[in-house]
């Protein structure tokens, strides 16, 4: 399984999209990974349904056996870490994502469109934009009088 560490999480691919969840202690299955509005959340809803069903988190007992033995199988030492969530999604293979502004983003169920700043700021990034004057160094041409 391939790994790769996207803001101090752990997710794997292997035909489908996992991440590895320290408190159960193994692989887990996400449909994807989003911007809410404040933070990158992990979308894992339909996995979710019953909260006392012994397949909770895994969608039947056969993913549940799959992410057991991928946990096994699997080195965890070795991943390589991304840092740009365009890379992660492009990564992920995800096909929902949205030009926002000036940035393809992906969005969860319940993302809050309006906190383009916070995004930003999230990211410790600027807006790319052409309004800004160029700030590195500029040659004068030396012109004869």
């Amino acid at each position: 399984m391939e790994l790769v560490s996207f803001r101090d999480t752990l997710y794997g691919k292997k035909g489908q999209l996992y991440t590895f969840d320290t408190l159960w202690e193994t692989f887990r299955p996400i449909t994807k990974v989003g911007w809410n509005g404040k933070q990158f959340v992990i979308v894992d809803s339909e996995f979710k349904r019953d909260l006392f069903s012994p397949e909770y988190g895994f969608g039947s007992l056969e993913q549940r056996r799959i992410c057991r033995e991928l946990t096994q199988e699997t080195e965890l030492s070795e991943f390589k870490t991304i840092t740009d969530p365009i890379e992660f999604w492009k990564w992920c293979g995800t096909s929902d994502v949205k030009w926002w502004k000036d940035r393809p983003v992906v969005f969860s169920q319940c993302a809050n469109k309006e906190t383009w700043r916070q995004y930003l700021s999230y990211l410790n990034t600027r807006a790319k934009t052409l309004r800004r004057p160029f700030t590195g160094r500029l040659t004068r041409r030396l012109v004869p009088k």
